[in-house]
């Protein structure tokens, strides 16, 4: 769908046209459950039903919707906000039996497999995003940024090993900074 033909849809669903609003929910209902599970991967059956209740919000205040031509981040924050509040709501009702009892060597487990959960959540968000940014060089750039910084060579390990000139190594190396300084 262009950006054209979504102001369009936008404006008509404004206005109360029901195929319109169809058309939204269906162009970015993969589109948007996509971006909630990659920020809460364990719920998408809470995504699923967060998707639904946002754009029954919407239809019920269509008139005062601020969203002319795009609905992308109007619905990106929509269900990170939504999950969240949803995340918060249930931790309020999460009730400890007054028989449970937990150890320090218990506790230290839980939070022991808790952190172990997060780090691995973290690392992957990082991985994520190192490997985007680093998809901006050159296929030459990333593989001698790599041998620079990942596998710690020094320049004139790499300019031995793959029979490069210093200058040209140097030049890769800061033209790849360069870039992933701007992404």
């Amino acid at each position: 769908m262009t950006a054209t033909q979504e102001s369009f849809y936008i404006q008509q669903f404004k206005l109360g046209d029901t195929s319109s609003f169809q058309v939204l929910y269906l162009f970015y209902q993969k589109r948007i459950f996509n971006y909630g599970k990659s920020l809460f991967p364990h719920y998408e059956d809470d995504l699923k039903d967060a998707y639904q209740d946002i754009f029954i919000s919407i239809w019920k205040a269509r008139e005062r919707l601020s969203v002319d031509k795009t609905l992308d981040f109007y619905l990106k924050r929509s269900i990170k906000n939504h999950m969240i509040r949803l995340k918060q709501k249930e931790s309020k009702f999460d009730e400890i039996p007054e028989d449970f009892c937990l150890t320090s060597d218990a506790f230290q487990d839980e939070t022991n497999v808790l952190s172990s959960i997060i780090d691995t959540e973290v690392k992957s968000h990082q991985d994520k995003i190192y490997n985007q940014k680093l998809s901006r060089l050159t296929k030459r750039q990333r593989f001698l940024f790599t041998e620079r910084f990942i596998n710690e060579k020094s320049v004139e390990e790499i300019m031995n090993e793959h029979s490069l000139v210093r200058q040209t190594v140097y030049n890769m190396i800061h033209k790849s900074i360069n870039i992933l300084k701007e992404a």
